[in-house]
């Protein structure tokens, strides 16, 4: 598969609108056909692994390996994640890290590949203003009931991130399903928030302090999205 831009996507304006408080969100960025096959490929191929703070450090736990943990462990780590989310620090979801060299999964490979392309990038550069972006990394991720992302800066003196960004691939969500990418405040007063959508692009400057929240045991369908960050450092 070839991913392009959609063909009717008005690049000035979206590059205008970063300018004003260095965000912007943009609607159908590749077109449908796509987008749908990217979907599958999140929602049926791709083999997440569990990511969260284990011990204080982060950690990820494949299926088989979640599996095979005594119950007490189980408990344990669900007891030490809402505990840490207790006081704003932690993280639990489905992570599925994308490989630069020889992705596995067609759909995903090619969207690697074309977030990573000139065209791509450039336009990135030229909206954000930040010349030395020279790569785009990306994985897979699912937030299904119980999950979340405390608030956080995606800021990064390595990989030297400059713009965070989260193309969404969730059908028909309800904002009251949660999964909100909110915004906040320095202070940490929240701002406002953005819903999941469907062939969505959110980008947005890595200073900007978010978070993914909480899913409520009532949402219907997994939260899917690629997340990464563009960056001026090679992958």
């Amino acid at each position: 598969m070839q991913i392009t831009f959609h063909p009717e996507i008005n690049f000035q304006a979206i590059n205008a609108e970063y300018q004003h408080d260095k965000r912007v969100r943009v609607q159908s960025l590749i077109p449908m056909d796509q987008a749908e096959q990217i979907y599958n490929s999140l929602s049926k191929e791709a083999p997440y692994k569990l990511a969260l703070l284990r011990d204080g450090r982060p950690t990820t736990l494949a299926d088989n390996e979640w599996k095979q943990l005594p119950d007490n462990q189980k408990q344990s780590l669900h007891a030490e994640t809402m505990q840490n989310a207790s006081k704003g620090v932690g993280f639990i979801y489905g992570r599925y890290q994308l490989s630069h060299q020889k992705e596995p999964i067609a759909n995903l490979a090619a969207l690697h590949q074309w977030l990573n392309s000139e065209e791509v990038l450039s336009w990135v550069r030229e909206m954000s203003g930040h010349q030395d972006i020279v790569a785009a990394s990306a994985q897979a991720t699912r937030y299904t009931t119980g999950q979340f992302l405390t608030r956080h800066m995606d800021t990064h003196s390595t990989e030297q991130r400059r713009l965070a960004y989260v193309l969404s691939f969730s059908p028909n969500w309800h904002p009251d399903w949660g999964g909100l990418l909110q915004f906040y405040e320095k202070n940490g007063t929240p701002r406002d928030a953005w819903a999941p959508g469907f062939n969505t692009l959110s980008i947005f400057d890595v200073e900007h302090i978010h978070s993914v929240t909480y899913i409520t045991p009532f949402s219907l369908t997994p939260r899917l999205s690629v997340t990464g960050w563009f960056r001026a450092t090679p992958l």
